[in-house]
């Protein structure tokens, strides 16, 4: 963490987590409130999920699904923000972040155009798993 004046904080002034009873340091700021690490996911959990139970219910207005997509990509981007940092991360925690950025990119591609091509002009298609062709030797081998 840094000072004022961009000097490195020492350990013991270490920001805690803004959840009450929580004193685990802070991972990453989300939806402007500092969280630790568990906290961040419980909070991202909550928000695709709401969003997973908006879309089975059908209720597509324009406005949520703009919002939905804006808190889909925050929470990816801390949750990659958290793996790119120093912080040593165990299996479970690393399981988990890579959970929510897959859900992330579920709701995101949800609300992507149907004509991809059309929309983004320029940009790369989708990968295409390439076709090996063979060809017919008519060479014999000597015996």
């Amino acid at each position: 963490m840094h000072g004022p004046k961009g000097e490195l904080s020492s350990m013991r002034n270490v920001e805690s987590c803004h959840r009450s009873d929580c004193s685990r340091p802070v991972a990453v700021t989300f939806r402007e409130e500092a969280l630790c690490l568990d906290h961040f996911c419980a909070r991202c959990y909550e928000f695709l999920d709401g969003i997973g139970r908006h879309q089975q219910s059908g209720s597509a207005a324009s406005g949520s699904t703009v919002e939905h997509v804006l808190i889909a990509d925050e929470c990816a981007r801390r949750a990659l923000d958290i793996c790119m940092s120093a912080t040593v991360l165990n299996n479970l925690e690393r399981a988990r972040l890579l959970d929510i950025l897959l859900w992330c990119g579920d709701i995101s591609n949800a609300h992507r155009p149907k004509n991809v091509r059309a929309e983004f002009k320029g940009a790369r298609a989708p990968y295409e798993k390439p076709v090996l062709k063979r060809h017919k030797s008519t060479r014999t081998v000597p015996l």
